[in-house]
């Protein structure tokens, strides 16, 4: 699994990065860790984190790396579910992401104290040895 580096008690600074993960503990699958740099994203099928390599193919897309798992490994966390809920579960799911997501980007740069944190956390993950007044 190609993803964003930790944070405090985080596994990943990055949202999907954290959802992919949590995921792949929850299903016990076994997983590689490494964390990318900027000069990595070049590997990135989608040019984003994060993506996982599975049988030589690199894929990417947190919802389509779940997915092509889910049929691949037999692995369904939901499988207890019947349809009615699997079909809630999913409009929570969407209306969670799709509603949340504004709110927390709001959060994470439209508020200064917050951006200044986050910034100088992107910067160091993905420009080490740069100074950081040049990342």
């Amino acid at each position: 699994m190609h993803t964003a580096p930790s944070f405090e008690e985080l596994p990943s600074i990055s949202p999907p990065c954290l959802e992919l993960e949590t995921w792949l503990r929850m299903t016990k699958l076994p997983y590689k860790k490494v964390i990318v740099t900027a000069q990595s994203f070049e590997l990135a099928p989608k040019g984003k984190i994060p993506f996982i390599e599975y049988q030589e193919k690199p894929i990417g897309d947190v919802f389509l790396i779940i997915e092509m798992l889910k049929q691949t490994e037999g692995i369904g966390l939901d499988a207890n579910l019947t349809s009615a809920e699997r079909s809630i579960f999913l409009a929570f799911r969407r209306t969670i992401e799709e509603n949340t997501y504004w709110g927390s980007t709001q959060i994470r740069f439209d508020i200064e104290e917050n951006w200044q944190r986050y910034r100088v956390l992107v910067a160091r993950a993905l420009f080490p040895d740069a100074p950081l007044e040049v990342s």
